[in-house]
């Protein structure tokens, strides 16, 4: 398969927020945003993808963060310097915040203890910071439990599930062929809207067609790859 982004209603919002957090215009109010969604709509994706294409700052998930590590973690992407001590952390952000100011990205947001999240507002408030959380939708109810966070949140958006027009342009781009109307359906529900169970049953159905030789998706293929998946599933 090929490795490719694939452009969809939810990246080009995800994009818009991120463009907008950049922006000049984001000095005015607060510039913290956050986006949610259950694991697999592509938020990560989403967050690399718009980090590599510009000067954005993606923090991946770490099991466990304090605030000091976080701050290491944006002081060596700001400048690959990791001071020893929060206020030397904070001096390093402010000043090459100062130079530019470039959007953090923080995944898995909803896992942060509430001390971490307090920072990342301090830092937001003192250096005029954008910051962008993602996580899945427990961090709504984690930000809403206090209020000074929640009050400073100047976009949300949720990812949506997957549309029949994703799985279709995924398979023309990925495995260059087309599906049709019956097959992008399958698919569809059985993803239930999310990108991973896509993306695994597109390998599965790759290496059926490498091992019969074919050139073309048929329904009865990808019914049987289906198939075959739920019954592994039933068994695990």
């Amino acid at each position: 398969m090929k490795a490719t982004f694939l452009e969809t209603e939810n990246t080009k919002r995800f994009d818009s927020i991120c463009a907008e957090l950049e922006s000049p215009e984001s000095l005015v109010g607060p510039s913290l945003a956050m986006v949610t969604s259950p694991a697999g709509r592509g938020k990560t994706e989403a967050s690399r993808h718009y980090a590599a294409q510009g000067r954005a700052i993606y923090l991946p998930p770490m099991n466990v963060r304090s605030p000091m590590m976080l701050l290491r973690e944006i002081t060596f992407e700001l400048n690959t310097s990791r001071p020893g001590r929060i206020e030397l952390c904070l001096q390093v952000i402010g000043e090459e915040m100062g130079r530019e100011r470039r959007l953090v990205i923080i995944d898995e947001a909803d896992l942060l203890p509430m001390p971490v999240l307090e920072m990342i507002r301090n830092l937001n408030d003192r250096y005029a910071c954008p910051i962008l959380l993602i996580g899945e939708d427990d961090l709504k109810g984690r930000l809403a439990s206090r209020r000074r966070l929640a009050s400073r949140v100047r976009r949300r958006m949720q990812f949506e599930p997957i549309m029949t027009s994703d799985v279709a342009l995924y398979f023309r781009k990925c495995l260059e062929t087309a599906l049709s109307p019956k097959a992008v359906s399958m698919i569809r529900r059985y993803s239930q809207g999310d990108w991973r169970p896509v993306v695994t049953l597109a390998a599965d159905i790759e290496r059926a067609m490498q091992a019969s030789g074919l050139k073309s998706i048929s329904d009865d293929l990808v019914q049987t790859v289906i198939e075959s998946r739920n019954h592994d599933r039933s068994a695990a």
